[in-house]
C-alpha cells in the first residue's frame, strides 16, 4: 500500500510489520527501510488523550502487569544507573562542547522542543550556565497540563515556555534567531519530522545545531526482545529510527548529520546525533562522553 513516507514527504510503497498493539500497526517504507506508524493521532489527541504524562504511566503499568519480573529488573537497573551517573548530563556536555567551539555570540538562544514540565530544560541550562555559557531558554510543549509548570520552572532562569505543536512553535520564531535546539526523546513522537526539521533549519542561525536523542530501532535489545522491546509505545511513538534512517531524514531536511560510533552503541536502546545548519560538517564530537 502507498502511504506518505515521513522521510521523503511523498507517497511510497509500504509493507506491514509484525509490530502491532491495540489496533495500531507499524509499516516499513520499501524505499528507505524506515519503520513508522502510518495513521498517528492528531495533535489535539496528543495534547489530551495521548499526552506523554498519561501514556508513559500507562505503559509502565502495562509492563508491570505483563512482564513483572523483567519490569522489576529493568526498574532496579535504572535506579542503580541513575545513582551511579547522577552527575552525567549528555545534553549539557554536548551543548557546552558545541558552544565552546562556535563562532556564534552569547547569550545563546536555546529552544527545547517538547520541553514537558521544563525540568530537563532547566537542568541542562543550569549546568552550562554554571560553566560560564550564558543561555536563554525557550520551551515548546503541546500538553496543556505540562506547559503551565514549564513556564514557572523556566521563568526562574529568565526563560519562557509556550503551548504549541512543535511545528507551529518553531515557525513562530524569527528566521535565523536560534543557536541550538534540544530534542530529547521527542522526534519519535513527531508525525511530520521532515516538516519540523525544515522549520528548525529556518529558525537556526548558520552554524546553529540540533541535539537529538531517540530510541535506536537497530539496537540489539530490540532484536532480542522483538515486539516486547521497551522502545515500542503505541500510539505516541510514531517514528522508529536507525542511524541510517535518521541520517536520511536529516539530509532531506538540508542539515548536516554528525554521529560518532559511541553515539549509536548497539547495546543501548537510545542514540544521539547532532544536526547542523552548515555548508560542511565540523569534526565529529563524541556526543555521549
Amino acid at each position: 500500500m502507498r502511504r506518505p513516507c515521513p522521510i521523503h514527504g511523498r507517497l511510497t510503497e509500504t509493507t506491514a510489520t509484525p509490530f502491532a498493539r491495540d489496533g495500531w500497526r507499524l509499516v516499513t517504507c520499501d524505499e528507505t527501510g524506515f519503520v513508522y506508524l502510518p495513521d498517528p493521532p492528531a495533535y489535539e489527541a496528543l495534547a489530551e488523550d495521548h499526552a506523554w504524562e498519561a501514556t508513559s504511566t500507562a505503559e509502565r503499568a502495562r509492563r508491570r502487569r505483563e512482564e513483572p519480573v523483567f519490569a522489576a529488573l529493568s526498574a532496579a537497573f535504572k535506579h542503580v544507573r541513575t545513582r551511579l551517573f547522577a552527575s552525567r548530563s549528555p545534553f549539557a556536555t554536548i551543548l557546552r562542547t558545541r558552544l565552546a567551539g562556535t563562532t556564534l555570540r552569547p547569550p545563546w538562544r536555546v529552544v527545547d522542543v517538547g520541553c514537558a514540565d521544563g525540568a530537563f530544560t532547566a537542568r541542562v541550562a543550569r549546568r552550562v550556565m554554571d560553566d560560564g555559557f550564558p543561555v536563554r531558554v525557550v520551551g515548546i510543549e503541546v500538553s496543556r497540563a505540562l506547559v503551565a509548570r514549564a513556564r514557572e520552572t523556566l521563568a526562574e532562569l529568565g526563560g519562557e515556555a509556550f503551548e504549541a505543536a512543535a511545528i507551529d512553535g518553531i515557525r513562530s520564531l524569527p528566521a535565523a534567531s536560534v543557536d541550538a535546539v534540544l530534542m530529547s526523546s521527542f522526534l519519535e513522537h513527531e508525525a511530520r519530522p521532515l516538516e519540523l526539521l525544515r522549520a528548525v533549519r529556518r529558525a537556526l542561525r548558520p552554524g546553529g545545531f540540533v541535539i537529538v536523542k531517540v530510541p535506536n530501532f537497530a539496537c540489539w535489545n530490540r532484536t532480542l526482545r522483538g515486539a516486547r522491546w521497551c522502545g515500542f509505545r503505541y500510539p505516541d511513538h510514531v517514528n522508529y529510527f536507525t542511524p541510517r534512517t535518521l541520517r536520511m531524514l536529516t539530509e532531506e531536511a538540508g542539515l548536516v548529520f554528525e554521529q560518532g560510533p559511541l553515539d549509536r552503541l548497539p547495546v543501548s536502546d537510545n542514540m544521539y546525533a547532532v544536526l547542523v545548519r552548515a555548508a560542511e560538517s565540523r569534526a565529529t564530537i563524541r556526543l555521549a562522553a
